[in-house]
């Protein structure tokens, strides 16, 4: 008899679990008949019933989509648009890489940027259909930050949204204070992010140092990735109405969830069994154990194909979607690994080191033995080596870059080269400033000196871009012959210039600064081209050894 009322307590339970998975699988049903672009999206994670008590119904950690029943179910009852628009803004998330994106330096600014970049889309994507009683004011603010920042893209909103996290209460940062920053959590904020990977244990620097949240959306992080322990007092009530199909495809959608759901165990088994199924769709077989980078990896070939489907099958859709085309361009972007790009400047050189891949062990123990002390062979005191050791960086120095983005280049630059054995000590290394004429010249020739050099480093220059004054400058370097084997030249720059007629005799490399949005300019077909940003930059010497 005693075990009726937890019987009774577990039916309910698994009944509430299946009508909100049914509630998100009719969201999804909707928003495929809408934009038929938005298939693989949608249905490539598993769906996931998990009891966290945050503040929002839905979460994603990049494999599932993690639903919160009761608040999933209240979130219907009040209105099925709320909660398509809750689904389309978390699959914005996923198609952006947010999930994966490493958190910038404040956790709070990064998580907002996101949900104002994927709000933004979603709302333009939408237009008239899914409407949302708060739209009118979220149109209002997003006009507000386009007036402040241009085109809404992440570094751009990021750096808006973590000057007002920053400013101390009571001040305000360009006419905005900490009211509005609160206004933008309330319009929009839809999910919750704790269960990202870019948020997770061991995410870097982009951690908080684990202190909480004043925010009531992130009080569930931690608890949205595990199922609740206990029976929810929502349980006690009587099991709700399943929903009403939208559409005669949304039933057959509907119907389709509720057969997958059939089995007498609706909790975690069942959402195992969901999993199981997409597993089984991507071609994933059984016992098959995805590695941590799996997940990014196939939202990003997903983003990257989406990007083409609407640039070309569906450009219709590409044109009216100003706002997701961008910011899938920013997705989709690649990112350039610097350290092996200078690889490319190796030359080869005789190291004064033992080689012990050519030390006979066996002779030398012999002769030892035989001889006491006369070995019959020595190591070999040299070892051919590919090293770096003549380059020439040249750092455009015109009035549109910055000068301390100029010296963190140069500083990063330098910290590869020390940490790295693939580079000599002993080096032959120009640090050319050119705008529309050379500047100066640093000279390296120890990298053992650098830190020296850097202390008394100014940024010279600021006029007009032209590059051809640096190339003239360093082929009459070449012919005096101050390069023993000038292998190639990197030239550090972030726009329009003059380039020379003919190609020299050496590799050429133009590492531009990207601006988002923007493309990069086109460079000869003698010269290499490589794009990095400003966060980029940042990294480099940060585990620079190669």
């Amino acid at each position: 008899m005693g075990s009726r009322p937890q019987d009774e307590k577990l039916r309910r339970r698994q009944e509430e679990d299946r009508l909100a998975c049914d509630i998100v699988d009719e969201c999804r049903v909707q928003l495929m008949l809408r934009f038929r672009f938005l298939d693989r999206a949608l249905w490539r994670m598993g769906l996931e019933p998990v009891r966290a008590g945050g503040a929002y119904p839905l979460a994603t950690d990049g494999e599932r989509v993690l639903c919160d029943p009761p608040r999933a179910i209240a979130r219907f009852r009040g209105s099925f648009d709320e909660s398509v628009r809750d689904c389309l803004h978390l699959v914005m998330h996923c198609i952006f890489l947010h999930p994966f994106a490493k958190a910038r330096k404040n956790r709070e600014a990064w998580s907002l940027t996101c949900d104002i970049i994927a709000e933004s889309a979603a709302m333009e994507m939408c237009g008239g259909r899914f409407a949302s009683a708060d739209d009118p004011a979220r149109g209002e603010a997003l006009s507000e930050l386009r007036m402040l920042v241009g085109r809404l893209l992440p570094g751009k909103v990021y750096d808006l949204v973590e000057a007002m996290v920053e400013t101390p209460e009571g001040q305000h940062h360009r006419g905005l204070g900490r009211s509005a920053l609160n206004q933008w959590h309330d319009l929009f904020e839809r999910d919750d992010h704790g269960a990202w990977p870019a948020f997770g244990p061991g995410a870097g620097e982009g951690a908080d140092d684990g202190e909480p949240s004043d925010r009531e959306g992130d009080g569930a992080a931690d608890g949205i990735r595990t199922q609740a322990a206990g029976d929810q007092d929502e349980a006690d009530a009587p099991p709700p109405e399943l929903p009403q199909p939208q559409s005669a495809a949304g039933t057959e959608g509907a119907d389709e969830a509720e057969g997958d759901q059939a089995a007498p165990d609706a909790g975690a088994e069942e959402a195992d069994e969901r999993q199981g199924g997409d597993a089984a769709e991507s071609g994933e077989g059984a016992g098959h154990q995805p590695s941590a980078e799996e997940p990014e990896r196939q939202w990003r070939d997903l983003a990257k194909q989406m990007e083409m489907d609407l640039q070309t099958f569906s450009r219709e859709w590409g044109e009216g979607a100003g706002e997701l085309m961008a910011n899938l361009a920013v997705a989709n972007r690649q990112r350039c690994d610097y350290s092996g790009f200078l690889r490319r400047f190796m030359v080869v050189a005789e190291e004064m080191q033992l080689n012990m891949d050519e030390f006979d062990y066996a002779y030398y123990s012999y002769g030892m033995e035989l001889y006491r002390n006369m070995p019959l062979v020595e190591p070999l005191e040299y070892k051919e080596s590919k090293r770096v050791r003549d380059f020439a960086i040249v750092l455009d120095t015109s009035e549109s870059v910055s000068g301390p983005l100029v010296r963190r280049f140069v500083e990063h630059t330098f910290e590869m080269l020390k940490s790295s054995e693939d580079y000599a000590t002993s080096v032959n290394v120009h640090v050319i400033q050119c705008d529309s004429k050379v500047q100066s010249d640093l000279k390296v020739t120890d990298l053992r000196d650098v830190d020296a050099l850097m202390e008394g480093f100014v940024v010279r220059g600021f006029g007009g871009t032209d590059f051809r004054p640096a190339f003239a400058y360093v082929d009459a370097l070449a012919k005096r012959g101050e390069f023993g084997d000038l292998k190639g030249l990197v030239y550090f720059t972030d726009g329009y210039g003059s380039f020379p007629e003919k190609a020299p005799g050496y590799d050429v490399a133009f590492v531009f600064m990207e601006q988002e949005g923007e493309p990069t300019p086109p460079v000869p077909p003698w010269a290499m081209k490589v794009t990095i940003d400003e966060d980029a930059i940042g990294e480099l010497g940060k585990g620079a050894a190669l």
